[in-house]
């Protein structure tokens, strides 16, 4: 799997590249996105006890991606992104959370910083306008580069206690993630060659990275996730 990864982030890195240097096949096109949203486990059946101490957490995400269409309604669009996935934890009693010390009545924010390399086919709404809306579904291919918890505790304001990293090798963390993504969004043109967009997506993990503190089983994430960005056509 780290291998596979690998892989893919050299080729779209590649693609890049040559890119700038050589000219692009007609109709392929390359895009910046930025994003945020939230993120949470997948609370399953065998967490239905603890599921309400488990809130959502803020995430951002960052990268880029190339748009390659076959025909005139779909299109290839892989790219690579720094997302973070994680969840708020309320402690109901003093815990111990990936190996750090949490009070009781604290709330414990475990971010995870993963590099991943979305894999989409995208649909477009063939139009004559300004605007396109489409459509797109998929997988992500992820490597987790590491962890940080928080906690923090509320009294009128909320404050921070502690913020430390979590050693993923120390937890046995599984640092490779999979994930199904689908969503839909609207491409504006602003000048030939060059346009920005809009998008909503969510993302639903296929792997179990995540060992739950009041739970003996793990899960994965979840997340919706608002972007924006540009495209442009070299």
């Amino acid at each position: 799997m780290r291998t596979l990864l690998t892989t893919l982030v050299f080729a779209l890195l590649g693609t890049f590249v040559y890119a700038q240097t050589e000219t692009t096949p007609a109709g392929v096109s390359f895009g910046l996105r930025a994003g945020y949203g939230s993120s949470n486990i997948r609370t399953d059946s065998e967490f239905d006890a603890v599921s309400d101490q488990f809130d959502n957490t803020s995430a951002l995400s960052f990268g880029a991606f190339a748009d390659i269409p076959f025909g005139n309604v779909v299109s290839f669009r892989p790219g690579i992104e720094i997302n973070r996935r994680g969840t708020v934890l309320n402690i109901a009693a003093d815990q111990e959370v990936f190996g750090i010390n949490v009070p009781l009545g604290a709330q414990a924010k475990t971010r995870f910083t993963y590099v991943d390399v979305p894999l989409l086919v995208q649909a477009k709404l063939p139009t004559t306008g300004a605007v396109q809306p489409y459509a797109f579904a998929g997988a992500s291919l992820g490597y987790a580069t590491g962890g940080n918890l928080r906690t923090t505790a509320t009294a009128i304001i909320e404050f921070n206690l502690m913020s430390s990293d979590i050693d993923l090798d120390a937890i046995n963390y599984e640092r490779f993630h999979v994930a199904a993504v689908g969503g839909a969004g609207a491409k504006f043109s602003l000048a030939p060659g060059f346009g920005a967009f809009v998008e909503g997506r969510f993302e639903q993990s296929l792997t179990e990275p995540y060992d739950v503190p009041l739970a003996t089983a793990k899960t994965g994430f979840k997340g919706l996730n608002f972007g924006a960005g540009v495209t442009f056509s070299l």
